[in-house]
């Protein structure tokens, strides 16, 4: 399957669009370990950046070894327990699944979770993978990553949530231009979050890649868009179909992160390429943007979609808030001579040990981690 002939044109215009904003590039701090300013600028001027090589080969390998295991085990389609060899599913639930592209192609563009019964179906998003991969644990405390979230949220950083996407090769789904921002607009549909690290914010995604990231199935991002709710006043999200004028891909390599501001307009074409895309979404909050906050919760669910009216109290934030320490102690177990990040963040004041019990409690049936998921 191939793209029409407009999509050369499209693609060799936005690498041009990409490259002339000029953010992206090793990450770096102050002699203070805080992160560079004009970093900071770029990313509040465009709406994203991306931070090359940040991730390691060898870690990144780790990753898609387990990763491919939980693929091979995943269900056939969705709501399945048992994998292509007939084999039961260690965590059944947790694998979003969606008609491959051909499918959608013949149903104009339709997106993910549109698989009819007893079609084939692929893997769009793996969610919750610290419930079953322990490389997700020990990457979700990477110490760059975190001195990078600290850099752009303040030193009291909570955790949004994560998840892998995954586009297979030829047949990868699209995801829909959106915005994930909901709660703090004002009336006129305006951001309320400044460069001021303590204003309201929406919070920020990131995606470590793990696989070649390239225009035929990377995210594409519309740089200053996270300024204004395009819902605001009954407005409305374009179809993925409509190429933007003014997007650009955020292309990857596997060791790259890139932080995307949560109300940056942003989606993804059906991928059709040779290559797949896999990245790991990790996300965090600012502490005061969360606290008090009343809104519909969309992750706090095994798989995201499950709407749940929720008011973040300190309570849920610090229950929350742990995974962060825990993941901090299970990376130091596995990467001794590396300098541990030191989170200044609230906790529950619960055990920080990652330890057989402590695993177990995060991973309790009906009292996982990931049920207090913070939406924004």
């Amino acid at each position: 399957m191939t793209y029409d002939q407009d999509w050369a044109k499209y693609r060799e215009s936005g690498l041009q669009r990409a490259k002339e904003l000029g953010n992206r590039g090793p990450v770096r701090f102050t002699a203070d370990g805080l992160l560079a300013p004009d970093i900071v600028r770029s990313y509040q001027e465009h709406g994203f950046y991306v931070f090359e090589g940040m991730v390691s080969k060898q870690e990144v390998g780790e990753v898609l070894r387990e990763l491919d295991e939980v693929l091979e085990n995943a269900p056939t389609h969705e709501g399945g327990t048992t994998d292509k060899h007939g084999r039961p599913c260690r965590f059944p639930g947790y694998v979003k699944l969606t008609a491959p592209l051909s499918e959608q192609g013949a149903r104009k563009g339709l997106l993910a979770g549109n698989a009819r019964p007893n079609e084939e179906q692929v893997v769009l998003i793996l969610s919750h993978p610290m419930m079953y991969m322990d490389s997700i644990v020990r990457l979700y405390a990477h110490p760059q990553i975190l001195r990078m979230a600290e850099g752009l949220n303040g030193p009291d950083f909570v955790p949004f949530t994560d998840a892998i996407h995954y586009k297979a090769a030829g047949n990868g789904a699209a995801t829909s231009w959106h915005q994930d921002g909901r709660t703090h607009w004002d009336a006129q549909g305006r951001t309320l979050e400044t460069s001021d690290l303590a204003s309201p914010s929406h919070g920020i995604n990131l995606s470590v890649c793990c696989s070649e990231a390239t225009p035929e199935n990377c995210l594409w991002v519309v740089p200053g868009s996270e300024k204004s709710w395009l819902l605001h006043d009954g407005g409305a999200f374009p179809p993925i179909s409509e190429r933007l004028p003014g997007a650009v891909p955020m292309t990857l390599r596997p060791g790259d992160v890139g932080v995307v501001n949560r109300s940056s307009l942003h989606g993804s074409f059906p991928n059709q390429s040779e290559g797949r895309r896999v990245t790991i979404l990790l996300g965090y909050h600012r502490r005061s943007s969360a606290i008090g906050t009343t809104t519909k919760n969309v992750h706090a669910s095994k798989l995201y979609g499950e709407e749940k009216l929720v008011t973040y109290d300190e309570a849920y934030v610090n229950r929350r808030a742990r995974i962060i320490p825990l993941a901090i102690d299970a990376r130091h177990q596995s990467f001794p001579d590396e300098p541990p990040y030191a989170y200044r963040g609230i906790t529950d004041g619960g055990d920080t040990r990652w330890n057989d019990e402590t695993q177990a409690e995060m991973r309790q049936d009906g009292d996982e981690y990931w049920t207090r998921d913070i939406t924004l």
